[in-house]
């Protein structure tokens, strides 16, 4: 509400519930009133790996994590030389382009009308705080990424915040059951909350929408058709839609030197999944519309020949498939990319007695990202990821497309 300032602290530890890691972070918010009076309140936030489906086919469940997002190699085009101007409160943002505002935003839930270049910006979901940053606006509440350093920001995010001098943005709280902390998105005062990549709820959208105008994603709860599609939805709530097109191009670009700097890419085939869970039966394969997977598309790469078996495997709307263990012959791959959710997942995945028969595992052509912010960066890209993450990546698939194998023990 108008008027209210607050001030937020954070303390971290560690815990873990059965097998499952997760870091909790205690929040004290005190918020000072335009009379005087202070509000204080404390919220558990838990921040822990992406859910992933179970490896049994009987007890499957969706994947409501892809992984999210990330640059130090700032574009040029996102920087202050392209226009940013500080509010009186030193929130960094960007003016609209000529004729771009008013603009009607249509999505699942709707349609959005944003009059005016929006100053304060939250953001919900992943991946979008990168993209806003990318068009020189710092938000002002964004979620905490998976990954991130100990106040909940990727290197590549604070390394943007930092280069456009502003300030770094209050993270977002969400109870133990995902709940969205709505007064303290009120309290931020936003112009505009954008949640194109996210699994906003009717009800959640309802409620932000009384606060200020929402973006929600366009059709699916985390189903963005892909990097640039994100692009195109930021830049144009932010009333910037030929900057979209620039970074776009600039994103494009750094992703055509790579593939044309390895012509070796092209002739490579892969599969996308993730580590086994003890006693899983199936292994999880991403289809092509994933982001992560169009990540590797994009550097050149090709997905397996036997993609439709995997795609005969897909329940619902989710991005993946499940092939048994027993049948891993029957998606050939000359490479197998996976995230890791823990170094014994890692290990007891490289070590079953059956996955490690198929092909790419056999021949030490596999990569595992260990690293959780390379995971985000890698496979949620964004403008900002994309640089950040390749310079580090880019050698990772050549060694293990050369049979030899990246991650777990040596």
């Amino acid at each position: 509400m108008a008027g209210m300032r607050c001030r937020v602290t954070a303390e971290r530890y560690a815990t873990s519930v059965g097998s499952v890691c997760s870091e909790v972070t205690l929040t004290s918010r005190v918020c000072t009133l335009s009379n005087g009076a202070t509000l204080t309140s404390t919220v558990t936030r838990r921040s822990s790996a992406p859910p992933r489906p179970s490896t049994h086919r009987s007890a499957r469940r969706r994947w409501t994590g892809a992984l999210a997002a990330a640059t130090v190699g700032v574009l040029a085009l996102a920087g202050c030389a392209s226009g940013d101007t500080a509010t009186a409160d030193g929130v960094m943002a960007t003016p609209a382009e000529e004729g771009a505002l008013p603009v009607t935003m249509t999505h699942a839930f709707g349609e959005t009308t944003i009059t005016e270049a929006p100053e304060r910006v939250v953001t919900v979901g992943w991946a979008t705080q990168d993209v806003v940053a990318a068009f020189g606006t710092v938000p002002v509440g964004i979620p905490e990424t998976w990954g991130g350093d100990e106040e909940g920001y990727s290197p590549w995010f604070r390394a943007e915040v930092e280069e456009l001098g502003g300030t770094m943005p209050e993270i977002l709280n969400y109870s133990d059951a995902g709940d969205l902390d709505f007064e303290q998105v009120l309290a931020l005062e936003p112009d505009v909350i954008l949640a194109p990549h996210s699994g906003l709820t009717e009800v959640e959208y309802n409620r932000l929408t009384e606060i200020a105008p929402t973006v929600a994603y366009p059709e699916k709860a985390w189903a963005s058709e892909s990097w640039q599609s994100l692009v195109e939805i930021v830049g144009d709530s932010l009333g910037q839609p030929a900057k979209a097109d620039e970074i776009i191009a600039e994103t494009q670009g750094q992703l055509d030197a790579v593939k044309e700097e390895n012509p070796q890419f092209a002739d490579t085939t892969f599969a996308y999944g993730l580590t086994l869970s003890d006693g899983g039966t199936e292994a999880g394969i991403y289809i092509p519309t994933d982001l992560r997977v169009q990540f590797l598309t994009d550097l050149g790469l090709q997905n397996t020949p036997a993609m439709d078996t995997v795609l005969g495997t897909v329940e619902g709307d989710n991005w993946y498939g499940a092939v048994s263990l027993e049948e891993l012959d029957t998606i050939p791959a000359d490479l197998f990319v996976a995230w890791s959710n823990s170094p014994e997942e890692l290990e007891y995945t490289l070590n079953h007695p059956t996955f490690k028969l198929w092909e790419p595992i056999a021949t030490g052509h596999y990569l595992f990202l260990e690293s959780e912010p390379l995971a985000m960066a890698t496979n949620a890209p964004t403008p900002l990821s994309i640089p950040w993450a390749l310079d580090e990546f880019v050698p990772m698939l050549n060694s293990a497309i050369d049979g030899n194998g990246v991650g777990g023990a040596e």
